[in-house]
């Protein structure tokens, strides 16, 4: 009997495939169909597959069929292995599903317990994310689950070098001002109007961010929303969540608008051979924009709270000798422990007013008259210079800060102030322990506090390494306070009049970043193709320089995405996304295959309050394809995996619960003095309303039954 030559795949009816001989003993016979078969993995390539042990009917050929690397050629937008769709096979007079769930096996149980730890040490903050994501390098290649050079695949994986480029590009577009006029003259333009003015910072984010990355636009916008609140009297805390919601909406608009979008196509491209182009995303995510819009401008407000910060309480006109200024004081003794605040001098003097009440690490904001005074609390207090002084001058008080009157002091005495610094994703300085930064050699400055979550940090900080979104408390003179105000990755929360760019390339910018939006639209060229030329179109140009670029990417970002891809690699080989995927089509008898979608979108949308958009899009694309090929199994008819992968990319990207999910949010946490809470109660109902809403129009876009 001579061997068998080759095997072939046919499509018989709608769904079930038939694994069918090709060749053999006697070519005239027709070729014999298989009635059960063991599959095999036996190539790292995609789609190989081997068939081992196939039983044929009596007289055919026995034994092992060759290695198939097969596509699907019904389905040319992406390929699919045997071992995913072949999943039915004829017996006479009847056709039975093979058994395809995937078996709990060591491996299984060791990835899974690797992903567990890999999200709980993302949710903590007790690693920086780049480094937990080499430690997951580490352990998939010593542990032999992926060989090195495939765990180092993500980092010139494309959606890398694509969310690198881009970072560039939107850093250009900034720092040549063509958001500058915008901004500089909303005031002029709301006429007055806080609703007018809040509606035209949404609206100028929101489109911004749809082909910008919105963390830098957040990031750009977040003292310019302080300098106009403080002129016009608002609160801050009124504007800055909706300002960071709004970047999140509008992000979802555009293949580029948020490096999630970005990671989602990059991943579907080639694990399914999915296209997915530029504005793709628009036709959901422009509804999802328009009615996040209406619920921040109408809902919204009525939710936020009234919270302070230091910048927002002090008054910043006035000549020198009314202006006032902030320091601390600190209890030491005396009659005022155990006394409550509204009964003390310091509340009845009405000379100063007291911001806030530091205790250990908490921080009390007003009111404050019921609260009872302790030994070494600190008060954050605000009053002219004189006024300052003869609180400082009473018994049991200590300053913090010398802050002496002009015309009380000699020549050499100056001012001193406290003022704030926000620490922005794109700083240097991120990572580094405080004490190590210097500020006190390079500006002048003392950092006298540190705020970070709603915590106020005053002992030994020092040693504490930087993380993006902490809020500085420093004091020093108003020179060394203008000179940290340009500083790379720190932003003075004292709000600013106009934004300081190169206006004579703002054209330039404008007409790169249009060049990079038609090219991706026509889909001539990949995305990172696309992004890595406009990228040096700006250096070219002049928009940025040579040095900046390498201040503009966040590096961080892209170590996180490069080692989350390995993860979710490891997970398809070892078959971990496949056993998650059956765990979920085992819901499918309860929700329907459309309340799948919906779960997919749920999972990701929860993930993504706890940890990275991009780690949650990293682990979850490979299920989603996983969940659409054992849907159809199930089905018996073909299933697209595009709703799935969309639900993922929406999912992953609506992050309202927590200030922790998305570097937007935690940018406004400490600018806006909110606490942790805040965000769940503005954002939870926003959040009900996005996932009704896209659960409902994901499967009418991207129909799930071709």
């Amino acid at each position: 009997m001579p061997g068998l030559d080759s095997c072939s795949i046919s499509k018989i009816g709608p769904t079930p495939l038939r694994a069918q001989l090709a060749a053999v003993a006697n070519p005239a016979n027709p070729p014999p169909t298989i009635t059960s078969c063991q599959l095999r993995p036996t190539s790292r390539r995609f789609g190989a597959i081997g068939l081992h042990s196939c039983r044929v009917p009596s007289g055919s050929l026995r034994g092992p069929l060759p290695e198939i690397d097969w596509r699907d050629r019904h389905s040319p937008r992406y390929p699919l292995s045997l071992h995913q769709r072949c999943g039915l096979a004829t017996i006479p007079g009847r056709e039975q599903r093979l058994a395809t769930e995937v078996v709990l096996n060591p491996q299984i149980i060791e990835v899974l317990i690797l992903l567990a730890a890999a999200l709980l040490l993302f949710a903590s903050e007790i690693l920086s994310v780049d480094v937990i994501a080499i430690s997951l390098l580490l352990y998939l290649t010593t542990r032999g689950i992926l060989p090195i050079e495939d765990a180092l695949e993500g980092f010139g994986h494309p959606a890398v070098i694509g969310v690198g480029a881009l970072f560039i590009v939107s850093e250009g577009l900034l720092r040549t001002g063509a958001l500058g006029f915008l901004s500089n003259h909303l005031q002029e333009w709301s006429r007055g109007s806080h609703r007018i003015m809040t509606a035209l910072i949404l609206i100028i984010v929101m489109i911004a961010s749809a082909f910008l990355n919105n963390t830098p636009v957040v990031a750009m916008f977040i003292p310019v929303v302080l300098g106009v609140c403080l002129r016009s009297g608002m609160n801050p805390s009124a504007v800055l969540i909706p300002l960071s919601y709004a970047a999140i909406l509008g992000g979802t608009c555009t293949l580029i608008g948020t490096s999630t979008n970005i990671l989602v196509a990059s991943i579907a491209r080639e694990s399914a051979g999915i296209e997915l182009g530029m504005f793709e995303f628009t036709k959901m995510g422009a509804i999802l924009a328009a009615v996040g819009l209406v619920y921040l401008l109408t809902v919204a407000p009525k939710l936020l709270p009234e919270r302070q910060t230091i910048t927002s309480l002090a008054s910043l006109g006035g000549d020198r000798r009314h202006r006032e200024y902030i320091t601390e004081i600190e209890i030491r003794g005396g009659e005022l422990i155990g006394k409550r605040f509204g009964d003390t001098i310091l509340a009845t003097a009405g000379k100063v007013r007291i911001l806030q009440i530091i205790r250990g690490e908490e921080v009390i904001w007003p009111p404050l008259d019921d609260e009872m005074l302790d030994l070494g609390d600190a008060l954050v207090i605000s009053g002219t210079i004189e006024d300052l002084m003869e609180v400082q001058d009473q018994t049991g008080v200590a300053s913090l800060s010398e802050i002496v009157s002009e015309a009380r002091g000699t020549a050499t005495q100056k001012e001193a102030q406290l003022a704030e610094l926000l620490v922005l994703p794109s700083s240097p300085y991120v990572g580094q322990l405080l004490g190590s930064v210097e500020l006190r050699r390079r500006f002048g400055l003392n950092v006298i506090g540190l705020q970070r979550h709603g915590m106020h940090m005053r002992s030994k900080i020092s040693e504490h390494p930087l993380r993006i979104g902490d809020v500085l408390l420093i004091q020093g003179t108003p020179e060394g306070l203008d000179r940290i105000r340009g500083e790379e990755g720190l932003v003075l929360m004292s709000g600013v009049d106009d934004v300081v760019v190169r206006k004579g390339k703002a054209p330039l910018a404008i007409l790169i970043l249009i060049a990079i939006i038609g090219l991706l639209s026509t889909q001539i060229w990949p995305m990172a193709t696309v992004a890595l030329a406009g990228a040096v179109a700006m250096v070219v140009t002049g928009c940025i320089s040579g040095t900046k670029i390498y201040e503009a990417v966040q590096w961080k970002v892209l170590v996180l995405i490069a080692g989350t891809l390995a993860l979710g690699k490891a997970m398809e080989t070892t078959q971990t996304a496949g056993w998650l995927a059956d765990q979920v089509i085992h819901l499918q008898p309860y929700v329907g295959p459309y309340g799948l979608v919906v779960v997919t979108l749920i999972a990701a949308a929860l993930l993504t309050e706890m940890i990275s958009n991009a780690a949650v899009a990293a682990v979850l694309v490979p299920v989603a394809l996983k969940i659409a090929t054992q849907l159809e199994l199930a089905m018996g008819r073909e299933v697209s995996p595009i709703p799935f992968v969309m639900a993922v990319a929406f999912g992953a990207s609506l992050s309202f619960l927590t200030p922790i999910g998305y570097q937007t949010n935690t940018l406004v946490y400490g600018a806006g003095g909110y606490r942790f809470s805040d965000f769940a109660k503005v954002g939870a109902p926003l959040v009900l309303i996005i996932w009704a809403i896209a659960g409902t129009l994901i499967p009418y876009f991207w129909p799930l039954y071709s």
